[in-house]
């Protein structure tokens, strides 16, 4: 039986870690989505688990370019024959509009509307400059994007200071000491360590415009909690939130379907 590396393998995982029970023989877990590989990349530089391209275990099969170009260091890369998949870090800003026309083609070509591909993009770009915003460290932070027939995935990551800590610098938030609540402020209009009623906020509403009409299924990971929507036009009203073991920084991680 094929078993593959999705969000509930990697909590597994870094539970086993956190409890120093990591089995001395791995299963062998075949990587198709980019969102679980991202984030066990992220506790993998933590030092929780065994990084993702040194894991004998982990096949990464037709994501494995994009990860080894990540591992390696680039600051770039798109997929030079199929151009269906690519990464950028957030130090490249004179790259972005490249990048973002990737992007929306990829989406494009894997069977979106190039109206709902523009809107992904915008919600790509709305993550991004939250990561400028709000992390505190924007010089690790990176975007990546897959696309396969009707299905478009991308995750944005950095390491900062994750969203607790974010919303705590403002005074309105000081109380604050729990990941998951902060997970749920992160994703109200209006609310950002800028305080409330600022006119300001993390601006996920593009997000949640560009996955209208779609089947999606969007993961927000960032201290010991995680935040999961999915179903067809996700929104904050179905998020189910749990415990996790501890992650710096944040990963989104959104996959989409137009079925």
């Amino acid at each position: 039986m094929t078993a593959f590396l999705d969000f509930a393998a990697v909590d597994g995982l870094a539970f086993a870690a956190e409890r120093a029970k990591l089995p001395s023989r791995m299963p062998d877990l075949i990587v198709r989505d980019l969102g679980p590989v991202v984030e066990l990349g992220q506790l993998a530089a933590a030092g929780l688990l065994p990084r993702p391209e040194s894991a004998d275990w982990l096949h990464l099969d037709g994501l494995r370019a994009v990860y080894q170009a990540i591992a390696t260091g680039r600051q770039e890369w798109i997929c030079p024959e199929l151009r269906r998949s690519g990464f950028l870090r957030m130090l490249n800003e004179s790259m972005w509009t490249r990048f973002g026309l990737a992007a929306l083609q990829a989406a494009a070509a894997s069977g979106f509307a190039r109206k709902i591909a523009a809107q992904l993009v915008a919600a790509i770009e709305e993550m991004r400059s939250n990561v400028h915003e709000h992390s505190g460290a924007p010089a690790s932070g990176l975007i990546a994007f897959q696309a396969t027939p009707r299905r478009f995935e991308f995750v944005v990551t950095d390491r900062g200071m994750g969203v607790l800590e974010s919303l705590r610098s403002c005074a309105n938030y000081q109380h604050m000491n729990d990941s998951g609540e902060a997970l749920r402020l992160m994703l109200t209009d209006g609310v950002s360590r800028h305080g409330a009623k600022v006119g300001r906020g993390h601006g996920f509403r593009p997000l949640f415009i560009g996955l209208a009409n779609l089947r999606g299924s969007l993961r927000f990971r960032s201290g010991d909690h995680a935040l999961v929507i999915d179903g067809s036009n996700p929104s904050l009203m179905t998020a189910r939130v749990a415990q996790k073991p501890y992650l710096n920084g944040l990963v989104i991680s959104a996959v989409c379907e137009n079925s």
